[in-house]
């Protein structure tokens, strides 16, 4: 077996806060020593090539459901979703991911307060349990996401859940593989040969940015007014952050 390491969260300027090309999150990739990368855009299956840059594409989705985001991975056609219609039941999305040959990941459970693991008993193939902006609210929330996991036996994994080129490689997954390819990957996370591993949390500032993305593609000067706010909000909070450090 090898070891290799795989960012399985990532987004394109396809999602309507993403900020960087395909391209762009290929060479971000390779720059941070990864094997591997999942384009996982909000409610899209961008259509990616095998690789790209020296790093192999894993085709993606991450499906808005009534239980929160689960990422599609490894699908071999897109998911039906303007059947699926707006945010399905996550039985439905996962049994759709499944479908189209992929395996259904929980998308960062615990990232908002208030999230109970009763919230999360549909059928799963994994967790991520190292998510780099997972604990902008919530300290604790990939200890809690592993500790679930682990209870329910699910295979762990890692995802930068980037929204530019900055910020791939913030956290990933290790699996154990005999190779590197999608068949042989997906046989490694789907037997739980898979650790996330957290690299560094994202800086609060890179949401306000893709936050600013996301309304400035809205073309509306309230909704640009709140997000300037908003990202004027998210650097005070990072330079508290830094402060505390110091300390």
């Amino acid at each position: 077996m090898n070891l290799f390491r795989a960012d399985l969260h990532v987004h394109t300027s396809a999602s309507p806060d993403g900020r960087s090309s395909l391209e762009a999150v290929a060479r971000a990739a390779r720059a941070a020593g990864l094997d591997a990368v999942a384009i996982t855009d909000h409610d899209l299956c961008t259509p990616v090539p095998a690789s790209l840059e020296g790093v192999l594409l894993i085709p993606g989705c991450e499906v808005s459901t009534r239980a929160g985001h689960i990422t599609g991975l490894f699908l071999d056609r897109p998911l039906p979703l303007e059947a699926l219609g707006r945010l399905p039941a996550p039985e439905d999305a996962v049994a759709a991911i499944r479908q189209a040959g992929g395996l259904a990941v929980l998308a960062h459970p615990f990232h908002r307060p208030g999230a109970e693991p009763e919230k999360f008993t549909f059928p799963l193939d994994g967790m991520e349990t190292a998510n780099a902006r997972a604990a902008f609210k919530v300290p604790d929330a990939n200890g809690r996401a592993a500790a679930l996991a682990a209870a329910r036996g699910l295979a762990a994994v890692g995802g930068s859940d980037g929204h530019d080129a900055a910020e791939v490689g913030n956290a990933c997954t290790e699996l154990e593989a005999e190779e590197l390819s999608l068949p042989a990957l997906r046989s490694a996370l789907a037997a739980g040969r898979s650790r996330g591993v957290l690299i560094k949390n994202t800086a609060h500032f890179r949401k306000g940015l893709s936050q600013w993305t996301k309304a400035r593609r809205g073309e509306s000067l309230p909704r640009l007014g709140k997000a300037a706010a908003y990202m004027g909000y998210c650097l005070l909070l990072d330079i508290c952050r830094a402060g505390r450090g110091k300390g």
